[in-house]
């Protein structure tokens, strides 16, 4: 499992011989949309393909609007759902002006197949990448003959009548409905972040409290009681979750 922000980094001779089946999104939140496509790109070990993820370092609209956007996923969230699901690469590209203006077809020529050594390249039918988001399942079809991979196009995921995306799946946790996030999710939301001490108030009455610090970039439901399922180590116990202001 390897995680690199440069084409050098992932070019050295131990992978000289790799060939690999690219998967390319933000993948924010790993839903099930992106999982039906996780499992397309590891199918094709039994072809001898190492499955490698394409995604950002931060939120792509980010770059374009200048406001900030919170995720449903921090960066080590999204890597360790990843590896999880059995992906052996990740390209965390930068964001910045050289990769939101790179030429498409250049992009593909010598990032994904020069730089990454595709054999499969997969992803949705509304993928956009590259200068003014002109790169599309229809360029990587094209080019894919000339260049020598396949491509795969994954069908969108529904809930209801509704097509799975973070967009939606962001929408319910912003308004606390967090049976639906984890309904398109696949599972419950998931906040990750850094234990705190405070008082030790909670032992007083036989209650121990953990104070949890997300990361700053991580989307939080509206303040409330939560019911809650936490994970340390390898236990996994029931508990009560309260979302507030710090020190409040």
């Amino acid at each position: 499992m390897q995680i690199f922000s440069g084409i050098d980094e992932f070019n050295i001779p131990d992978h000289s011989g790799i060939s690999t089946s690219i998967a390319i999104g933000k993948f924010d939140g790993i839903h099930l949309g992106h999982e039906k496509l996780i499992e397309e790109i590891v199918s094709h070990r039994r072809d001898g393909l190492s499955p490698l993820v394409v995604t950002f370092d931060s939120p792509v609209s980010d770059y374009f609007t200048g406001e900030h956007t919170r995720v449903l996923a921090c960066n080590k969230e999204k890597t360790d759902r990843l590896f999880a699901l059995g992906v052996e690469y990740i390209y965390m590209m930068p964001v910045n002006r050289q990769t939101m203006t790179y030429d498409p077809e250049l992009f593909v020529r010598e990032v994904l197949c020069t730089g990454l050594h595709a054999g499969v390249i997969a992803a949705g039918a509304d993928l956009s990448f590259g200068d003014k988001g002109a790169g599309n399942m229809g360029l990587l079809s094209r080019l894919s003959a000339e260049l020598g991979y396949e491509t795969v196009q994954i069908d969108k995921v529904k809930y209801g009548d509704e097509d799975i995306s973070s967009s939606l799946i962001r929408q319910a946790v912003s308004s606390g409905d967090m049976e639906r996030a984890g309904d398109m999710l696949g599972r419950p939301y998931f906040i990750d972040g850094r234990v705190r001490h405070g008082r030790q108030l909670g032992r007083t009455i036989d209650m121990p409290t953990v104070n949890l610090i997300p990361d700053d970039e991580k989307l939080l439901p509206p303040y409330g009681v939560y019911l809650s399922e936490v994970r340390f180590d390898d236990r996994q116990m029931y508990g009560i979750t309260n979302i507030g202001e710090i020190g409040r």
